[in-house]
């Protein structure tokens, strides 16, 4: 595949509305500027830009591990400290890396968008299409990520009339955009996500492009966050019925440093996220109490946990590595479905859903079938499945912020380093990472209020 970086200026790319000083710096003249087709395809073909380094704030703040005091107190980056513990400052003068690198992706998808429009779509129109349904797709990847660490969670009993994202459409860094409403933003993602799913391909030899699946995951995954069970049940459904397979777990080497493949037949869409030293092996410790819900007889209890001087800690990732996977795979379109299911009381299908998913989990003939009548119990082993399925992908962190909406699904997170504990409630402004100060400065776009 052919990279092609058309501007150095990406890593600015969130500020989106540039200072005067900035905006004098001219790009390099010998850059190369993509004309055609295939140079846009190679633009989308950029691993780093569309496949990783994604945000990994939201895993480092979730409750699904913890750090012991002197790991923690040996990490390099303030910010990462910071971020553990629910800070109300965090980056102390650091860039967001999180923030940066979405908006590098948003300014290379709405390069591509602007490429196209100069373009005869006539010369090869499915090419072009899928050109322009990936750019989409990846702009609303990008602000759905971003939304979940810089945006108040989107409630559906609320008017969602509070700071958004900057949406940025153009790729003139000339352009002043200020902040969307939470609303707005959110319409935007599903705007582009809809328009993508019309135009991208069944399928690509690379599952590191989308598909009309990743878009069918997607929107399915933007819907829950929004508590639309019906959109969200609708997408899973399609998603499922494309065709991907559940991995049968009894085939896994659980003795292997890394025991699930990449590009494995789960994955729809692969992404992993950037490599906070806070997630390393070496340092995270599983949560105790999540560790033993897994039973002796499920695969994943071997295939994903390796014992470090007594603790034990995550080998899972979807990468194949020790990277993160945060990518979009079918095993989430199972659990979306059933907890969608579930919330419009059709208990005995949901957990029907649930079944067909764990079975390939377990030891071949060891698995009994859960069954639940009552909705509320229904509803809580589901949440409880997705925690254990979903883990390390990604996902803890949006779970949180929409399940905290509902008192029946609250969790107050904790933290105890060297005896000072430090908790986060639900509904804390916490919840919402503050903007690094040089985009602020740079910008002028209001700051996010924390305490």
């Amino acid at each position: 595949m052919r990279y092609i970086t058309p501007l150095f200026i990406l890593f600015l790319l969130g500020l989106l509305a540039c200072s005067d000083d900035f905006l004098e710096s001219k790009p390099d003249k010998k850059l190369v500027v993509p004309s055609t087709l295939d140079d846009l395809q190679a633009m989308l073909d950029y691993f780093d830009v569309h496949n990783a380094n994604m945000p990994g704030m939201g895993e480092l703040s979730s409750d699904d591990y913890y750090m012991l005091f002197d790991r923690w107190n040996s990490l390099s980056s303030q910010y990462m400290k910071n971020g553990y513990i629910w800070a109300k400052e965090i980056w102390e003068g650091s860039v967001s890396i999180d923030w940066n690198n979405r908006y590098q992706q948003v300014f290379y998808a709405n390069y591509v968008l602007e490429g196209l429009a100069e373009l005869d779509p006539s010369a090869d129109p499915a090419r072009w299409d899928q050109l322009k349904g990936s750019a989409l797709f990846h702009r609303a990847h990008a602000f759905y990520q971003l939304a979940q660490l810089f945006c108040a969670p989107y409630d559906k009993s609320a008017s969602n009339e509070g700071y958004g994202l900057p949406l940025r459409l153009t790729s003139d860094m000339n352009v002043h955009v200020g902040r969307a409403t939470v609303q707005e933003t959110y319409d935007r993602i599903l705007t582009d996500l809809t328009d993508a799913l019309e135009l991208l391909p069944e399928t690509d030899p690379y599952k590191t492009r989308p598909v009309k699946a990743a878009a069918c995951a997607l929107l399915s995954r933007v819907y829950l966050t929004m508590q639309d069970y019906d959109k969200a049940l609708e997408y899973a459904e399609l998603a499922l019925d494309i065709g991907y397979e559940l991995i049968d777990f009894t085939n896994l080497n659980t003795e292997a440093s890394y025991p699930m493949e990449r590009y494995n037949s789960e994955v729809i869409f692969h992404s992993r996220m950037t490599r906070y030293s806070t997630l390393a092996s070496s340092r995270l410790i599983m949560d105790s109490t999540l560790f033993r819900s897994y039973a002796e007889d499920d695969i994943r209890k071997a295939a994903w946990f390796r014992t470090v001087s007594g603790n034990y800690t995550f080998k899972g990732s979807y990468d194949g590595s020790l990277q993160i996977f945060n990518g979009l795979a079918i095993d989430e379109c199972y659990l979306t479905k059933a907890e969608c299911l579930a919330r419009q009381g059709l208990v005995e299908e949901a957990i029907n859903i649930l079944n067909d998913l764990l079975v390939a989990r377990f030891e071949t003939g060891s698995y009994s079938p859960l069954s639940v009548t009552d909705q509320q119990e229904a509803l809580s082993v589901i949440l409880l499945e997705r925690r254990k399925e979903l883990l390390f992908r990604g996902i803890r962190w949006m779970d949180l912020r929409r399940l905290n909406l509902d008192p029946s699904t609250a969790t107050t997170l904790y933290r105890n380093l060297d005896g000072t504990l430090y908790q986060l409630e639900p509904g804390s402004p916490n919840y919402i990472l503050p903007i690094a100060d040089d985009v602020i400065q740079l910008s002028g776009i209001p700051q996010n209020i924390r305490e």
